[in-house]
């Protein structure tokens, strides 16, 4: 395999004669398959209406896709082909954002598929060259002699795309890549994948986060069976329709599977509950590769066929390995899955890297709970300004390293030095080669006493209570630390049933002053193995989950604190009054 441009992974001739269909799209509720032949015409004529465009090397169009289609993969490569450069915007920025990243790319086109974009952002988009992907006009494909003409003049060092941040910390910053960043990323963690040409693999995160691209660009390499099923909600229905062996996510996904099965058998009776509690305990306490023991092997065996058999069935009954990145996964979920016989794999990685850094791998001890895994064997980590404990802040070196900030010197100065060590902001700990990652270095703060804290720390730590489903750690100069907490309103709904209280809706829920002494005596027992000064001493409870509608959750669904707290002011200021 040896693939040196994004588009080299379409191999045209390849694929032209292949009539075997491996990519799949979603429409209504079934699948339109494309065979080899098909995807290269499409693909061929993309790049005949690019060059009829006059699109020019170098030249930028923006992209605003959500979830993947086969369609925004092959425009997305036709684009790069043809010279051009794919410039990447989330779905959730907003109008100005978008109107700062046309301003600063100066792009030729911009290019959707959901009809609210254009509507959505209409004063910005007059008088601009907008195309919808599913609409650009069908060109006789392009020759294979054309094709190699145009696109031998791309070389690997060329910029491929720019990749608008999702804001989390900030103004969205341009992160660029070039072809040779993003295929030494290819490279690397395909040869880590446990896939096969014949398994089935769902697609289902946004396209725009690189993360979804460069797996998807993986897959493509590894021409297995691709099925794009459009946004998550579409899972309940795709996983028991497509049966598939593997998928890559974010770990709120996992995270609700986990919680409803938890809740499903937390409703049950008496000996429901206690066999369940029995299981998680052996689930917490399992080590995949320890050395046999009949009694644990037999315990497994019963969890994984009898207790968590109707979980593997929710999953389509193939599942074999689900790959995880972009935050934070609870340790007793990975535990819970590879239980179950499934084997989830943490990663590590940021756009400005291509974008993994470091993933547990799949193979027998190469995997570490509570770890982001081991660095790619052409990327190097280095652990700076360690503290007592041996955290301090992560730098890493290697071919999938960015080429900067678009028109931003100084802030690729502030990151990235002239011999190609890129600091990520994070903070961490690396031991025995496996890299954990306790905090972002942006969100550590401290109280007005002086004590610093990691909210990352703590929100992981209080996440794992039966009754918070969300939470976020606050105390920014502030006499002690607190919180904005979304409840498990399943279990809470539980918990009334069975202490008699009637239950009307999570807006009134949140202020019954029974539901509150509940999370304060949930929150006292979890406060008991804390410090003081970590110590949870006040909290405001929400009715309403976060939200990418909203612009409090980014586009990987990580919370977007700065959105957050502005919404929550007056909640805020209530708790220190």
């Amino acid at each position: 395999m040896n693939f040196e441009r994004t588009f080299d992974l379409l191999q045209i001739e390849k694929f032209s004669r292949e009539d075997r269909s491996f990519l799949h799209n979603k429409t209504g509720s079934n699948y339109e398959t494309w065979s080899g032949k098909k995807i290269v015409n499409q693909y061929l004529s993309y790049c005949q209406y690019l060059h009829k465009q006059n699109l020019q090397h170098g030249e930028m169009v923006i992209l605003m896709p959500e979830s993947a289609c086969i369609e925004w993969l092959l425009f997305d490569l036709a684009i790069q082909a043809m010279g051009g450069v794919t410039v990447m915007a989330h779905a959730t920025l907003s109008t100005e954002q978008l109107e700062k990243i046309y301003s600063e790319t100066e792009s030729k086109y911009f290019v959707y598929l959901n009809p609210e974009f254009p509507e959505k952002h209409e004063q910005i988009l007059a008088n601009k060259n907008v195309l919808a992907v599913d609409k650009i006009a069908s060109e006789k494909p392009m020759s294979f002699e054309a094709y190699d003409d145009i696109c031998r003049k791309v070389k690997e060092s060329d910029l491929s795309t720019i990749i608008y941040t999702s804001g989390t910390t900030g103004i969205p910053k341009g992160v660029m890549l070039s072809h040779y960043n993003i295929m030494s990323n290819v490279h690397a963690v395909t040869l880590l994948l446990p896939i096969r040409q014949e398994h089935r693999v769902m697609s289902f995160l946004p396209y725009s986060h690189i993360f979804e691209r460069t797996s998807i660009y993986c897959l493509l390499a590894l021409c297995c069976n691709v099925y794009f099923i459009g946004r998550p909600q579409n899972l309940p229905d795709a996983l028991p329709q497509i049966r598939p062996h593997f998928f890559t996510a974010v770990p709120r996904i996992l995270e609700r599977m986990y919680d409803q099965v938890v809740a499903e058998f937390k409703s049950r009776k008496w000996l429901g509950k206690k066999v369940f509690s029995w299981a998680s305990k052996v689930s917490e306490n399992y080590k995949p590769h320890q050395s046999f023991n009949p009694i644990k092997f037999l315990q497994i065996r019963f969890i994984r066929w009898v207790l968590l058999a109707k979980f593997r069935k929710r999953l389509g009954g193939n599942i074999e390995a689900i790959l995880v990145g972009a935050a934070h996964l609870r340790p007793e979920i990975a535990k819970a899955f590879y239980a179950a016989g499934i084997k989830v794999r943490e990663g590590y990685g940021m756009t400005e890297t291509a974008p993994a850094i470091s993933i547990n791998r799949f193979e027998p001890g190469m995997n570490r709970f509570g770890t982001v895994g081991l660095p790619l064997p052409n990327v190097e980590v280095d652990i700076k300004d360690q503290d007592e404990s041996g955290a301090g802040v992560i730098w890493v070196k290697g071919p999938n390293i960015m080429q900067g900030y678009y028109k931003r010197p100084e802030e690729t100065k502030a990151v990235l030095t002239d011999d190609g060590w890129l600091s990520t902001g994070d903070v961490g700990i690396m031991k025995d080669g496996f890299l954990r990652i306790t905090d972002r270095k942006k969100d550590i703060f401290k109280t007005s006493s002086g004590k610093y804290i990691a909210p990352q720390e703590l929100e992981n730590y209080f996440i794992q209570s039966d009754f918070i489903e969300n939470i976020m750690i606050i105390g920014f100069q502030k006499p002690f630390v607190s919180a904005l907490i979304y409840p498990n309103f399943t279990a809470l709904q539980q918990w009334a049933k069975e202490n008699k209280i009637h239950w009307t809706s999570p807006q009134y829920m949140v202020l019954n002053i029974k539901v509150r002494e509940c999370i304060e005596k949930e929150i006292a027992i979890w406060n008991q193995d804390l410090p003081k000064h970590k110590q949870l001493k006040g909290f405001h409870l929400m009715h309403e989950p976060w939200s990418m509608d909203s612009g409090q959750l980014s586009n990987t669904l990580k919370p977007i604190r700065k959105k957050i707290l502005a919404d929550y002011e007056k909640e805020v200021s209530n708790i220190y009054a």
